[in-house]
């Protein structure tokens, strides 16, 4: 691909990805509002953070294979999740598809840097988190 070409491929996927996130996000609370709640909870609850730090509602809550569980389901809390999963994963497809066109323009430096910042992404989501307290 050419720069331009990657340009336009990635301000589309930016703008697509912020776009389905953010009709996910509000779909999802637009649910919840209409439901009084959402994943066994009332909004009063899920609205009381001290309701919800006690009794563990928080993201590690929702495991990621019960995602689409929940959205058969028209769950509003699982609408919110994917739309969170789509936020966090539009900037690591743009940092994929720069390094696609690092690689076939044999920009190795690029190359390198860009496994490096998706090595970090990967770790933190996926190793840190299991260490934190």
């Amino acid at each position: 691909m050419k720069n331009h070409d990657d340009e336009v491929v990635i301000s589309y996927f930016l703008r697509g990805g912020v776009i389905l996130s953010i009709s996910f996000i509000l779909l999802g609370v637009i649910i919840i509002f209409l439901r009084n709640g959402g994943d066994g909870f009332t909004l009063s609850q899920l609205a009381n953070y001290g309701y919800a730090y006690s009794h563990h509602i928080d993201s590690k809550s929702i495991p990621l294979g019960d995602i689409f569980h929940g959205i058969g389901l028209i769950d509003g809390i699982y609408f919110i999740t994917l739309g969170l999963w789509i936020l966090i994963f539009t900037p690591i497809t743009v940092v994929i598809i720069g390094w696609i066109s690092f690689f076939q323009d044999k920009n190795y430096l690029y190359v390198a840097m860009a496994s490096i910042v998706l090595f970090d992404l990967f770790f933190a989501m996926l190793v840190i988190p299991r260490y934190v307290i």
